[in-house]
């Protein structure tokens, strides 16, 4: 496929739609997953027990706060349960999800194709790769054009040989401290963007420097930061005035981690502090009174096996059916909330024209 015939359109696993077509969109969620890069074996030899037990009602006080030592929590890998829990969105209203696994978290094209025939629902894939732990070994000795040739095939030929082409570039993860890869991979995903038109989503340091270093060295390879999505920032507990800075720059602020407990939580040697759903509600009212609706993401990060309904979640309807009544009390109006959820997104994915500037810094 020429890059032309994607400009103006939205590209889902099976095919192009046009972007009215996309309706209420969550985007940044995972159907088929499995986050086993991130798995930390207890150290206790009760602990360890509990480790390699499947994730069910009777452990869930203990899964919740120790997802990444639950080997079992990690792995959304049962397509019949996605495709029941991504049906009970579309009940709710939903329309369209974005899915964040790309290489390294073990992406399935064709899932997500047979995912989206049996729902109905409209699946954006990413492209590219997640966080460097996840990593296969001959990354590190990539060129930056190589990694640019690699996404820019995925969006304009598929994955592989599925056919089956990516729509957003991403969830690119970058690590805390960053790993020697993570500036070529920044420096490659911006080409990348520039060539294919394609939207961009950064799953970011959890550091406030970081963060900022992070959209400096896209901004300086030529990114478009007003189709750029910075993951998490509900989630990795960044502080307002980071907040306000990434929003400064034109990318996109998603709150993508909707329903997740609030819970300190360790990850990358950090420890998180999640906010609350209200919290969350409360941060977007005051973006919105600060001039930035027209940035702002909301979605839920469903990557861990708790989070189905299934295994005593929300599940993926959780925005629409809990929370929108919560944006509503809270002041958000309805034309706000439909910008949030539908011409946000809208925006996002509608792919634009390439451009030829970019080569490699090296």
């Amino acid at each position: 496929m020429k890059q032309e015939h994607l400009v103006g359109k939205v590209q889902t696993v099976l095919g192009l739609i046009e972007p009215e077509s996309l309706g209420i969109t969550l985007p940044h969620e995972h159907l088929l997953t499995d986050l086993w890069c991130y798995f930390a074996e207890p150290v206790e030899a009760s602990e360890k027990k509990k480790a390699y037990e499947p994730v069910g009602l009777e452990n869930l006080w203990w899964v919740k706060p120790h997802s990444l030592s639950s080997l079992d929590d990690l792995k959304m890998l049962d397509e019949q349960v996605a495709i029941k829990e991504a049906m009970m969105f579309k009940l709710a209203g939903g329309n369209s999800i974005v899915e964040m696994s790309n290489i390294g978290l073990c992406r399935d094209p064709l899932g997500l194709v047979r995912i989206s025939r049996a729902t109905g629902l409209n699946i954006v894939m990413g492209a590219g790769y997640y966080i460097a732990i996840s990593h296969p070994p001959e990354v590190a000795d990539m060129a930056e054009d190589e990694i640019v040739e690699g996404i820019v095939r995925e969006v304009l030929e598929g994955v592989g040989d599925t056919g089956v082409c990516a729509g957003i570039i991403g969830e690119v993860g970058i690590s805390v401290p960053m790993d020697e890869t993570d500036p070529k991979m920044l420096r490659a995903v911006a080409r990348a963007q520039r060539l294919t038109g394609a939207p961009v989503n950064i799953h970011p340091s959890i550091d406030d420097d970081l963060l900022l270093a992070i959209i400096e060295i896209l901004r300086d390879a030529g990114a478009d930061l007003n189709r750029t999505v910075i993951s998490h920032m509900d989630g990795f507990g960044f502080s307002p005035a980071t907040r306000r800075k990434v929003a400064e720059t034109g990318c996109y602020i998603e709150y993508d981690t909707f329903g997740h407990p609030d819970i300190l939580t360790p990850l990358q040697g950090r420890i998180i502090n999640m906010p609350s759903d209200t919290q969350r509600v409360t941060d977007i009212v005051e973006l919105i009174g600060a001039g930035y609706l027209n940035q702002i993401l909301v979605s839920q990060d469903h990557c861990f096996k708790h989070c189905w309904a299934s295994y005593g979640g929300y599940g993926y309807a959780h925005i629409l059916r809990d929370m929108a009544p919560v944006m509503r009390v809270k002041g958000i109006t309805e034309e706000q909330i439909h910008t949030i959820l539908v011409e946000n997104p809208k925006r996002l994915l509608t792919f634009a024209p390439a451009t030829a500037w970019g080569k490699s810094a090296g």
